[in-house]
């Protein structure tokens, strides 16, 4: 592989990195419950550059990040993708410790059964229309398991 051939290969991996931690800031902006311009307003930014950052178009700062931590952020997943210990519940570390010991047929095994644990709710509109003038309208939730 030649010198050229490298630096693509180093460049589209840096780019990828990037790509990755700006959809990893979005997702932490997500739990913490908060939209664009509510967490661009704590961090004492503006929209368009916050903006910036979930559409990777420039990197966050360490001058962003720091707050953003102090807003209850987990900087090490939006940098690395590993979550940090201390932002789980001592029952999920339990739960991750036990997962990392067991053997990859247990793992299998268990992600199979958690996967078909995972409800999710369709919400369907009903209109029934009856006699003269009658009509009853309404939401019908219907649970589904999803696989």
């Amino acid at each position: 592989m030649n010198q050229l051939s490298a630096d693509f290969v180093m460049l589209s991996n840096v780019e990828e990195r990037y790509l990755l931690i700006s959809k990893r800031l979005r997702e932490e902006r997500k739990r913490l419950g908060l939209s664009q311009v509510d967490l661009a307003n704590s961090l004492n930014i503006s929209v368009r550059a916050y903006g910036g950052y979930e559409k990777s178009q420039v990197v966050a700062p360490v001058s962003v990040l720091i707050p953003l931590a102090d807003l209850g952020a987990d900087i090490l997943y939006i940098v690395t993708g590993e979550r940090t210990a201390a932002l789980l519940s001592p029952q999920e570390q339990q739960m991750i410790s036990a997962l990392r010991a067991a053997t990859p047929s247990v793992q299998a095994a268990l992600l199979s059964m958690l996967k078909a644990g995972v409800e999710t709710q369709t919400v369907i509109n009903q209109k029934y229309a009856g006699g003269v003038g009658q009509v009853i309208e309404g939401n019908l939730k219907m649970k589904k398991f999803q696989f």
